[in-house]
């Protein structure tokens, strides 16, 4: 007895056993069974139909395409029937309508083979709007993180759900019980052995009598299935293809709709935490952009405002002069949209709430309004001497987008309105109906 309470006193609690409770109920809750998957009689039925709008795609025949835009549609909008809609998802579907007639009737001289890139991605878009499964519910400033989602993470997440969707419709009988998988593989084997007796039986007639083997003979040539490679080819592929449009339209409404929020409401977060400069900082990079083109424009005001006037400069061909430096200034424009998304983004306080932080950004967005001027300007002289080409037709719609963008972002600086997805369905808009020239 002595010996054990020494024990106990010295604390030696390594060689002391844990104390379980009597009653646990650890195991229940981290080695529960996931639940068993199923299949809804909707998700069944899409994917059987999605077999052929998926083989149309690949057919490679004129009317294939809009079948298959038609067919794709349809099936959007019947599986998502019974969900709320948005009035947002009737502009991308319309963008896909006039998008798809443009490549089927040959109304794309504008973008050419890209107008079928341009129906893809609002076709992807329309499904997420659709769904409602946008990450803030509607078109945001985390429009490109959408996109990501539904061109490649849905669609590849749930890659594989049409096979568990028709293995599952497969498995189970009309009551709803799971048949079991002994019944499924001697039904399968007695169909075969029946068909091969029949067979055999066919073989014995003919040789008995000549009359029925020229009669078999008939009947089998008529049955035989001439095999094509280029539709077998197809058919081959068009797994794939029905795989991701299944993964891309079912697997959206898979997405939990809390937990697609929940996805937004993080990378907001994050972006939030991202406010540590300080706001003098910011005030001194942007007045030196706003220095640097007031000088440029000061010393090349000849240069650059002559387009207004049809006064080319010494030494350049028409052509020369419109052509040279009009991409440069998009591209200056393109870099004044990422340094106000960094000073909205990183500053240490909102934009509206410094004064001389939001006065240099208005001015940096009408010297960006400035340069789109200018640019148009060139084109304009351009245009008036050479004509319309689709090359100028595409210039046209970017120096559109980035003045719309510029006037967009002040509205925003200026009353902290929410202007981002009226830019972007104003930008979609327009390349829509440039597809159809």
């Amino acid at each position: 007895m002595e010996k054990k309470n020494l024990d106990v006193q010295s604390g030696t609690q390594g060689a002391c056993a844990p104390i379980l409770p009597e009653k646990t109920c650890w195991s229940d809750e981290y080695l529960a069974k996931p639940a068993p998957f199923s299949a809804s009689k909707r998700e069944l039925l899409l994917a059987v139909f999605l077999y052929v709008p998926a083989y149309l795609y690949l057919c490679g025949a004129r009317y294939a395409f809009p079948v298959f835009c038609a067919l794709f549609v349809l099936a959007v909008e019947w599986f998502y029937r019974d969900a709320p809609r948005t009035w947002e998802s009737w502009f991308w579907l319309s963008c896909v309508a006039v998008t798809a007639y443009a490549v089927s009737f040959g109304k794309n001289r504008v973008w050419g083979d890209l107008t079928v890139l341009f129906t893809h991605a609002f076709a992807v878009y329309y499904v997420l709007c659709r769904a409602n499964r946008l990450l803030e519910g509607e078109t945001s400033h985390l429009l490109p993180l959408d996109a990501l989602f539904g061109l490649i993470v849905f669609p590849f997440r749930h890659f594989f759900l049409r096979i568990r969707t028709v293995g599952y419709g497969v498995s189970h009988v009309r009551s709803g019980k799971k048949a079991k998988p002994a019944v499924l593989m001697f039904a399968a084997l007695g169909f075969t052995l029946a068909v091969g007796l029949l067979i055999l039986a066919v073989q014995d007639l003919s040789r008995a009598d000549a009359a029925f083997s020229d009669a078999a003979a008939q009947i089998i040539s008529a049955l035989r299935f001439k095999v094509n490679g280029a539709v077998l080819w197809n058919a081959v592929l068009s797994l794939p293809v029905g795989a991701y449009l299944f993964g891309l339209i079912a697997g959206t409404g898979r997405e939990s709709l809390e937990g697609v929020r929940a996805r937004g409401q993080k990378v907001n977060a994050a972006i939030s935490a991202l406010h540590k400069i300080p706001m003098a900082l910011w005030t001194a990079v942007l007045g030196v952009f706003a220095l640097v083109y007031a000088a440029f424009f000061v010393l090349q005001a000849g240069y650059l405002f002559g387009a207004f006037t049809k006064a080319v400069p010494e030494g350049y061909t028409v052509a020369e002069y419109a052509r040279q430096g009009f991409f440069s200034l998009c591209r200056v424009m393109a870099v004044n949209f990422a340094l106000l998304w960094l000073v909205t983004r990183w500053g240490a306080k909102p934009v509206r709430e410094d004064r001389g932080t939001l006065a240099l950004s208005v001015l940096l967005l009408v010297q960006s309004l400035a340069f789109a001027a200018v640019a148009a300007a060139k084109l304009h002289l351009y245009i008036d001497i050479y004509g319309f080409t689709p090359l100028r037709f595409q210039s046209a719609w970017l120096i559109g987008v980035l003045s719309c963008g510029a006037v967009c972002a002040g509205i925003s600086l200026l009353t902290g309105k929410k202007t981002f997805r009226i830019w972007t369905m104003l930008s979609a808009a327009a390349l829509t109906l440039l597809s159809l020239y």
